[in-house]
């Protein structure tokens, strides 16, 4: 039981020298408890829907799911779990995180500017109306992985996106950009995504607020 109210279950299939105790430590040494507001369980294992999507994790109805198959490290453990994090305060914040168009507005610009790198690069593009769409995509995903390429996409989007999943849709440009603030990448995240690194900063302040009153 983590924080005294959230199962946490580990198929034992965790590399020997992973302390799930010690990352679920480093998760609350990393960021407030009010985050995990929604997170009601983490599973972990050999999860075949992860494998079939070529996932490494999911939050879906208040559980986080871990591929443990794809888990290299403690931190990229508490990396997935800080990811999915995000995820879930999407569920319930989604106003406050989206609502004033900020972010959506940053990352359009961004999809724009990298049509722009791509096309300088000559790859193969869709139509510039294809870069508009802020939601998740799987031709979209595809034609990033496999048309443009990761190594070229890391080279042209290295100013644009803090890593190049953030690229794929709004969701995942704030949640990398969150993940990323909570790894510790504080300064990466206010150069990169202003607003999301804004939106993060009164997320905190607003729960602390709520939580504590105003003294």
């Amino acid at each position: 039981m983590w924080n005294g109210r959230i199962n946490v279950y580990n198929s034992k299939d965790l590399p020997e020298e992973i302390d799930i105790e010690e990352v679920l430590s480093d998760v609350n040494e990393r960021m407030p408890s009010f985050f995990l507001s929604n997170i009601e369980s983490i599973y972990i294992g050999d999860i075949a829907a992860l494998e079939r999507r070529d996932m490494d994790a999911i939050y879906e109805n208040g559980t986080i799911y871990i591929s443990s198959t794809r888990v290299a490290s403690e931190e990229d453990l508490v990396d997935d779990i800080i990811h999915e994090i995000s995820h879930s305060l999407e569920e319930s914040n989604s106003l406050d995180i989206y609502g004033d168009g900020q972010i959506e507005r940053e990352f359009i610009i961004k999809r724009m500017k990298l049509y722009d790198l791509l096309r300088r690069e000559d790859v193969v593009l869709y139509p510039r109306d294809f870069f508009l769409n802020t939601e998740y995509s799987k031709e979209f995903d595809e034609f990033l992985y496999k048309i443009v390429g990761y190594p070229l996409l890391t080279s042209v989007s290295m100013n644009l996106f803090v890593s190049p999943y953030g690229a794929t849709s709004l969701r995942e440009y704030f949640a990398n950009s969150f993940e990323k603030y909570f790894m510790g990448e504080y300064e990466a995240v206010k150069n990169i995504s202003p607003q999301v690194y804004k939106k993060i900063i009164e997320m905190i302040n607003n729960k602390e607020e709520n939580a504590y009153g105003d003294f």
